[in-house]
């Protein structure tokens, strides 16, 4: 038996999966990050902290918390093609100037460490989205329509719709597209 992650990585960038961190934007809200300990998970999932000893405290999830929202206001903008707004700039380049995780081989793997381990994960997080919002990715940047999920669209063509075409979204709305067809030929065929 395997056990489920916590946390899916499927937008394409870790800083998309950061944004990702807030589900269902479209309706309620879905906050994935509720607690400093949760912070540590996610951050220790996606491959930014390896030391149990990096324990996130409020002012860490306050901080991430605030960077995913204004990454995600700037691929907002970049998706519409507006601006980038000027407020949410400035914190995601004062995000990125942090230093940086550094890493270390150690017993025969890459440990990452750093004097403020939180900060310099989410100065990463801030790095890789600064790298959203520039040609040739910003041209490849949406937002899934069903559950407005941010993703990158890594497919060849760059004609991808969807946050998952498998199993999530993409999948779903083609079964109600194959549902109304067959309805409305139902229909048709009682009308006549």
């Amino acid at each position: 038996m395997s056990i489920k992650q916590p946390f899916e990585f499927i937008a394409g960038s870790p800083a998309l999966c950061l944004v990702d961190t807030l589900g269902d934007r479209g309706g309620k809200g879905n906050e994935r990050l509720p607690d400093p300990g949760t912070l540590d998970l996610w951050l220790a999932a996606a491959g930014l902290s390896s030391q149990a000893s990096d324990a996130a405290n409020r002012e860490d999830l306050d901080e991430a918390r605030a960077l995913r929202e204004a990454i995600h206001r700037c691929g907002l903008a970049v998706i519409v093609g507006e601006d980038l707004p000027a407020a949410d700039l400035a914190l995601v380049n004062r995000a990125a100037s942090a230093m940086p995780l550094r890493p270390q081989l150690i017993g025969g793997r890459i440990v990452h460490h750093a004097g403020e381990p939180v900060r310099a994960a989410l100065s990463l997080l801030a790095a890789d989205a600064l790298a959203l919002f520039v040609d040739p990715l910003r041209q490849r940047l949406r937002q899934c329509p069903e559950c407005r999920m941010m993703f990158l669209d890594t497919s060849r063509p760059g004609k991808r719709l969807w946050c998952s075409s498998a199993q999530g979204c993409g999948n779903r709305a083609k079964v109600r597209k194959f549902r109304a067809r067959q309805a409305a030929a139902q229909n048709g065929g009682n009308a006549t």
